[in-house]
């Protein structure tokens, strides 16, 4: 094969026709991978919102121990269960009476998670008559405006409950 013009055009052009083709498919994979990475900041920035939403308390409960001498355990600190057990336990499925009413003698441990969701407290029963007891309480410190349950279990089926006395809580309020 001789050099010459023609020769060179051609290969000229092939290499704009291979060059123009590589720079068309990397537009598309770049479109493709430009909106799958939108999509992805959207979703980052919907769960960092959501987080932030959920750690507003502890924000509150860390600026309060550094003003109060610099507690460094959260738990420890007064405003802690003050907190929580003024408005974190609110939403919850089983501080609400109406949930309440659906709890029955035999049911399985299974359905009662289902209807109040799991017990913020359980524990082995000591008792022969009783396997494991779930206590649903706002606060164990607070006795005066906590809301209290507990259901008894023995094998797996519930064989005795306490509703917390909403009454009384509403009283309170």
């Amino acid at each position: 094969m001789r050099i010459n013009s023609i020769n060179v055009c051609f290969v000229a052009l092939a290499v704009t026709v291979s060059a123009l083709t590589l720079s068309a498919a990397d537009t598309g994979s770049d479109a493709d991978r430009i909106a799958r990475l939108e999509a992805r900041l959207i979703e980052l920035e919907s769960r960092l919102s959501d987080t932030e939403q959920e750690t507003k308390e502890v924000k509150v409960l860390a600026s309060s121990a550094a003003a109060t001498g610099g507690n460094a355990s959260i738990l420890g600190n007064q405003a802690t269960f003050d907190i929580l057990a003024g408005s974190a336990w609110r939403n919850l499925r089983w501080t609400q009476e109406e949930q309440w009413a659906g709890i029955r003698k035999g049911m399985t441990e299974e359905q009662v998670i289902e209807l109040l969701g799991a017990p913020p407290r359980s524990v082995k029963s000591l008792k022969p008559r009783v396997d494991k007891v779930a206590y649903y309480e706002t606060s164990m410190r607070d006795h005066s405006g906590a809301l209290r349950g507990n259901i008894s279990f023995k094998k797996g089926k519930v064989i005795a409950f306490q509703k917390p006395n909403f009454k009384a809580v509403k009283s309170a309020q």
